[in-house]
């Protein structure tokens, strides 16, 4: 059934007409609703694309109720329908993306139906993005996102790593990347005349000319998803299996059959299986023998579950079960642990010393909400968290972690337009020096506003994100710049800050080679000298390439630039390797001083960490602190300086400059 308009008005009069007006018009479901608190105890029960509101209500206003339906249900689209004197306030409404349109009483009916029919497009267009951000976050598959005009869109990371650089074909039509393309080969293509669309490109680096084939994967009334591949095809091919009959069936017939288990209000159990670290396992075999892998897993499958199950190779080493009657966890563990002792048994002698280990995740119908693809999407997700953890373990899948990995997702997507609309900003935490008790320098630290949904996103949250799909090259960049901007302005006005530390991001170092001549450029720029800066490496990084990054050290300190370790102590916890490194101090983890005031086995490491810094000639630095007693203990034991809310929380430049100029920063106080 598709979702109702929903309309809202305490005068029964109005509804009445204007569900005679929706009717008319040839709209079928249309719901009513005489107050705010109605409307909301109907949406809880139904589904809903549209919401027709007065403003003017009593108890809940429409301005309450849209609050809480934009809370609740994101994607409904909102329409105001009131009287002139409420027009600005309603229009307060239209600026906060409460609704997307005020219609005035009396309405016109032209209008009305023009307006609710541009509504419900929206919505359908914003479910379909659903949808797409389902499949593109859940699949393995590399998939390609185009619009209407055959241009794209997005793409997930499965197709950044067969097609590099792929990022930079966004807003571009899908034949940009073969100039050559025959035009009337693509339009047939788009228009469903025929199933794939070759693509040829010629790498840089080699000269070797590729070859990529486009085939239709999914699409709806906005965008298409295509799936991309090399061809030829890869040799994982010679591991797809396709024996077994009846229980073995190809992917549309896998959902075909969750389809009729629903239709025929069935319950049923989805289960994913696979072969851990198979890829290293067939890249050490020959393909026969991890062809042989693949086929006694499906046969253990089969003898587990017996005939009713159906089963699907979802990938090389991944099957896909489907379950009638499901049955509960217990059940279905023991199961699947039964799968993996059996399965263990039958690997050949040969092949013993391997570790050959079983994953997997599954879900319920209709017990986890989810059914058919949507399922499927959410349990692939679910396994590609479990492979790349490397747990080898059953679990019923994590609704959770699929509602991360969607954020992130979008995240990634708005992270890459923040620097180019300005969403960046940066904010200054004082460090005092307990020598003199005044402010030493500052750390940098990014601040991102998203003003679309998220608002004011957290560091925690979108740095680690940058890391990952590489955008933190560009957003330290992009630090490193306006840190010494403000710099320059801060000298012009005769202010004397001190030394900004710059968070150096590892894959910045590893991946930007030419991230020091910029950082060079910039500080030329700007008239600031390198003994202005310092930078702070986390112990993490230290540890993980500590050759490579006593090379990046040495260079630095070199040029005159001051280097800090950061976060020291919840990693190795060793001042071993500090003795090989050429670095002036350490910054103490706030974890070390969280709690500090009760734990006196905490006091005595960090005053014997103090002390051997001091041996090495390091400064030290105590991170996170947050009371007046914490700091008259840091500074017992021994640190040279402090940063933390005690003194100062992460203060925009404006603030920071009225901070240095106005407050008295004795640590006494």
């Amino acid at each position: 059934m598709e979702p109702s308009i929903l309309l809202v008005d305490d005068e029964e009069n109005v509804l009445r007409s204007l569900k005679r007006v929706l009717k008319r018009a040839g709209f079928k479901q249309v719901a009513l609703a005489t107050s705010g608190q109605e409307a909301l105890a109907y949406l809880k029960v139904h589904d809903v694309s549209v919401i027709i509101t007065d403003y003017r209500m009593p108890k809940m206003t429409g301005a309450d109720l849209l609050r809480e339906t934009k809370k609740h249900w994101p994607d409904l689209i909102n329409i105001v329908l009131s009287g002139h004197a409420d027009f600005n306030s309603v229009v307060e409404l239209l600026n906060q993306g409460l609704a997307i349109k005020f219609l005035q009483k009396p309405w016109g009916e032209g209008e009305l139906v023009d307006t609710i029919k541009q509504a419900q497009r929206l919505y359908c267009k914003r479910i379909a993005q659903h949808e797409r951000d389902q499949l593109l976050l859940g699949s393995v598959t590399a998939l390609i996102e185009i619009n209407e005009e055959g241009k794209i869109t997005r793409f997930n990371a499965p197709a950044q790593t067969i097609f590099p650089g792929l990022y930079s074909y966004v807003d571009d039509y899908i034949t940009s990347i073969d100039p050559q393309q025959n035009k009337t080969d693509l339009t047939a293509f788009l228009n469903n005349k025929t199933d794939m669309l070759f693509i040829a490109r010629k790498c840089a680096e080699s000269e070797k000319e590729y070859e990529f084939i486009l085939e239709r994967y999914w699409s709806d009334d906005f965008c298409q998803l295509l799936k991309l591949s090399v061809n030829p095809s890869k040799s994982s091919n010679k591991f797809l299996i396709e024996s077994f009959g009846d229980f073995l069936i190809k992917e549309p017939a896998f959902y075909q059959q969750l389809n009729e288990y629903e239709g025929e209000n069935t319950s049923y159990t989805v289960i994913f299986i696979g072969i851990a670290k198979f890829e290293l396992i067939a890249d050490l075999l020959d393909y026969q023998s991890a062809y042989e892998f693949t086929h006694l897993l499906a046969k253990v499958l089969h003898n587990t579950f017996g005939e009713k199950v159906r089963m699907c190779q979802k990938h090389s080493n991944q099957f896909m079960l489907s379950v009638p009657h499901a049955s509960n966890d217990a059940t279905l563990l023991a199961a699947l642990n039964k799968t993996m002792s059996l399965f263990s048994d039958a690997i050949p002698q040969r092949y013993k010393g391997m570790s050959l280990e079983l994953y997997g995740v599954y879900g319920i119908f209709p017990e986890d909400v989810l059914s058919g693809k949507e399922l499927i999407n959410h349990l692939s997700l679910n396994m590609n968290y479990l492979a790349k953890k490397q747990q080898r373990f059953f679990t019923r899948f994590d609704a959770e972690l699929v509602n991360d990995y969607r954020k992130n997702f979008e995240l990634s997507r708005l992270l890459f337009k923040a620097i180019d609309n300005e969403e960046f900003s940066l904010c200054f935490q004082p460090k005092i020096d307990l020598t003199t008790h005044k402010v030493s320098g500052a750390e940098v630290l990014i601040r991102w506003y998203e003003p679309t949904k998220y608002g004011w996103v957290s560091p925690s949250l979108f740095i680690p994100i940058s890391e990952c799909d590489g955008q933190i090259i560009a957003i330290s960049r992009f630090v490193i710049s306006q840190s010494f901007k403000q710099l320059k302005q801060w000298n012009l006005q005769k202010v004397e800050v001190g030394k900004l530390a710059i968070n150096l991001s590892a894959r910045q170092i590893k991946e930007d080679p030419e991230w020091i001549d910029f950082m060079l450029e910039s500080l030329n720029e700007n008239n600031l000298s390198a003994s202005n800066i310092q930078f702070e490496l986390t112990e993490t990084y230290l540890m993980d390439d500590l050759h490579e990054c006593q090379l990046q050290i040495t260079r630095l300190r070199g040029l005159g630039f001051e280097v800090q370790i950061d976060d020291f102590g919840i990693g190795y916890s060793s001042l071993a390797y500090l003795s090989k490194l050429s670095i002036d101090g350490i910054k103490l983890d706030k974890e070390l001083i969280s709690g500090l005031d009760s734990s006196l086995e905490m006091q005595s490491m960090i005053r014997n960490i103090v002390r051997m810094s001091h041996d090495l000639n390091l400064k030290v630095i105590a991170e996170g602190v947050e009371t007046a007693h914490e700091c008259k203990l840091v500074e017992r034991l021994g640190c040279d300086y402090i940063q933390g809310f005690y003194f100062s929380r992460p203060l925009p430049a404006d603030e920071f400059y009225d901070y240095l100029i106005n407050t008295n920063v004795r640590g006494d106080e």
